[in-house]
């Protein structure tokens, strides 16, 4: 069975645009917890007033800033409820494990929203990663700059985009178990704050370079470049709303052929899963979670937030 009711924490941009349309849910069953005033759903204005009152077939989504999602995904856990954490889950890999350790006392599960692993795309590259000997690896991440408001313009790690946009790609190398302690990073600062961020690695004899940027067009692939000379690009690889993507193929002739993939919402996909495989997903995902953690705090250091 589906998620049925659902209550949301926050109720920012994300949120309404996003998540609230990709629910199959009754209006009824939707509850949020927030001070503003919000005509269409009941509001609580504290988490506890909603841990109170509502009845455990709820399920929360966390959608606080970073630094919050530690503190109320363990209170939400310890009173007993199934909780989806939007990315990053935690800071570290301390806060996850003590998160992970309730959830499995409780039964309960406890995972993070990353939707691209359910896409057409992700199940592409699986294949090609099996199949092909791949040379190198290229992510690229880059979105116009935040609003004044958006948390994000905080230069702290909990809302950096080494951590709000890097949490994407280094879960992406942690599924596939691509990883190496030896890093080379580099990055750029503007008014103090974090604009660019590139990460250099070997891993499997494969050469990954990925790059973080707030630019001034938005940019969001992974390009595989394969022993035989071909490619193959994937556009919107980290993107979870229904859209049409193009994605290029690269003949190692150099004849190139476009490969559209029409991609449905991915983040319906999550909310539309039963319990039990809401269950199995939450314990599949607290590895490849644990490890690319364990990979932000690395890059970390060599950054000066």
């Amino acid at each position: 069975m589906k998620v049925k009711k659902i209550c949301i924490l926050g109720y920012g941009s994300h949120v309404k645009k996003t998540i609230i349309p990709s629910l199959d849910i009754k209006p009824k069953n939707i509850k949020i917890v927030t001070k503003k005033i919000i005509k269409d759903y009941e509001t609580f204005t504290n988490i506890k007033l909603a841990l109170k009152k509502l009845t455990k077939d709820y399920v929360f989504f966390n959608s606080t800033p970073p630094k919050y999602h530690f503190s109320t995904s363990k209170l939400i856990l310890s009173s007993g409820f199934n909780i989806i954490i939007e990315k990053p889950i935690c800071i570290n890999k301390n806060q996850l494990i003590k998160l992970n350790d309730i959830a499995k006392k409780k039964r309960l599960f406890m995972f993070e929203n990353m939707m691209y692993l359910y896409s057409k795309q992700f199940q592409i590259v699986k294949n090609l990663i099996k199949k092909k000997r791949i040379k190198k690896i290229n992510i690229r991440f880059a979105i116009p700059d935040f609003s004044k408001t958006s948390f994000r313009t905080n230069n702290i790690p909990e809302s950096s985009i080494l951590y709000d946009m890097g949490c994407y790609p280094f879960s992406f190398i942690s599924y596939f178990g691509f990883d190496n302690k030896n890093y080379k990073v580099s990055y750029k600062k503007k008014n103090k704050k974090i604009i660019f961020v590139k990460v250099l690695f070997n891993s499997k004899n494969i050469q990954f370079a990925i790059s973080l940027a707030i630019y001034k067009s938005y940019e969001n692939y992974i390009k595989i470049f394969f022993e035989d000379k071909s490619s193959f690009q994937f556009n919107h690889f980290f993107y979870g709303k229904k859209i049409q993507k193009l994605n290029y193929f690269v003949k190692s002739n150099k004849k190139v052929k476009i490969l559209k993939i029409k991609e449905e919402n991915l983040f319906k996909k999550i909310f539309s899963q039963s319990k039990e495989k809401l269950l199995k997903i939450s314990d599949s995902h607290y590895k490849v979670t644990k490890n690319y953690l364990i990979s932000l705090s690395r890059i970390k250091k060599y950054i000066k937030l």
